[in-house]
This record gives structure tokens, sequence and C-alpha cells, in this order.
């Protein structure tokens, strides 16, 4: 094949390139929330989802309030974790909502469970935004931040995706865009990591799954 007939090809293929993406953003809407099984689905090319027994492990942030705190300082609770970033306008906040009203729901029975919201972005920790973003939702929440490394390691134990988007996708965010797995995390007061869930299920499903935990801790 020629140059020129070489550069005809690279320029279709671009053109086939760029209408797929335009037609993939025109389906979801700008500032739609993005939900995981756009791009997982269970089976597709082998995957499995990970064990929840493999996920988790020791680690070290800050609290809102400035605090050093460890994994440990947690034993003794059920720890329902959800992982964002301070400035998100979508699944963040849809996930802390439901969460407030799925605890709501469980009555006395919520004191066993420690709500926390981890920031996983690349920014320094800002405990004075956390704690406002934080005060937003259910009124024990923790939020835990760290440094770059820390947030490396917590995102890798627990198999967190995320990865930088193009900034200005949805007008409702502040800063860049960060792109992240939407999971609730719940993990047992010995630190074991029990279940994980999609975010967008229902506040009576939420309620209905810690309850089955709980119980079943007790028995």
């Amino acid at each position: 094949m020629g140059s020129g007939g070489l550069r005809t090809l690279v320029a279709s293929l671009g053109s086939v390139i760029l209408v797929c993406f335009w037609l993939s953003a025109a389906a979801l809407g700008h500032g739609a929330i993005v939900k995981e099984t756009y791009t997982v689905a269970p089976g597709e090319g082998g995957y499995r989802f990970p064990d929840p027994t493999s996920l988790g492990g020791s680690f070290e942030l800050i609290d809102h309030n400035g605090r050093t705190v460890t994994d440990r300082d947690f034993r003794g609770k059920w720890m329902l974790l959800f992982f964002g970033f301070v400035g998100c306008r979508e699944s963040c906040p849809v996930a802390l909502d439901r969460m407030t009203v799925a605890l709501e729901q469980l009555g006395e029975e919520a004191q066993a469970v420690q709500p926390i919201f981890v920031d996983v972005s690349l920014e320094a920790p800002d405990p004075k935004g956390l704690a406002q973003f934080v005060s937003n939702f259910h009124p024990r929440l923790i939020g835990l931040a760290g440094t770059r490394k820390q947030n490396f390691h917590v995102t890798r134990i627990f198999k967190v995706r995320r990865e930088y988007g193009h900034r200005g996708w949805s007008a409702r965010e502040t800063g860049p865009r960060l792109d992240h797995s939407t999971y609730f995390y719940l993990v047992d007061p010995a630190g074991k990591t029990r279940v994980y869930f999609y975010h967008a299920l229902p506040p009576e499903e939420i309620a209905a799954i810690l309850r089955r935990y709980l119980a079943a801790d007790r028995n």
C-alpha cells in the first residue's frame, strides 16, 4: 500500500473512532452517571469479580478532623466504605445519600456500623473541605483522605479503579473529574471484607444487606 493509501486508511479509522465516541457520549449525555455495568459485564472475556475476602487490609489515613487513623481504629465495628472524591457531583452524593437513608432504616442496629467516605483524589488532603462535604450526609459519617502514597495503597488493596477524565465533562463538578469504581464495601469487626455491592441499590436493599450480615454476626 502506498503512502497515500495508508493516510486514507488512517483517516478513515480515525473518523470511525470519533463517530463511535460521539455516539457513546450522546447516549449517556453530559453529566450522566456512568454505571460500572457499562464498562464491566460479568463473564465477558473470562472476567470474574474478586472474592470479597481478598479485598482490604491495613491502611493509614487522615480523618476529616485532621487526626491520623488506621484500620485498627475501627475494630469491633462494621465499616461501610465508599471511595470517591469531594468534588464529585454525581455518584458520590447519590451513594452517600442512599447510605444515610439505609442506616436510618436500620434504627438502633445502625450503631454497629461505621459509615466511611474515602477521598482518593490525587490532591493533598484537605480536612476542612472533607469535613464540609461529609456534613451533608449521615451525622456519623467519617471522611478519610491521605497522601498520594496512602491513597494508592488503599485503592490497591480494595481494587478501586480511579482515573482522571476530561475537565468540564459535567458542569456540576468542581475541579478535575475523577472516574472511579462505585461500590460499597462492608468490612466486619475483625477487619475482613464480607461483601461489596453497587452504589445505586435502593436504600431498602442496602439496609437488607446490612441487616443480614449483622444478624449472621450475632448468631
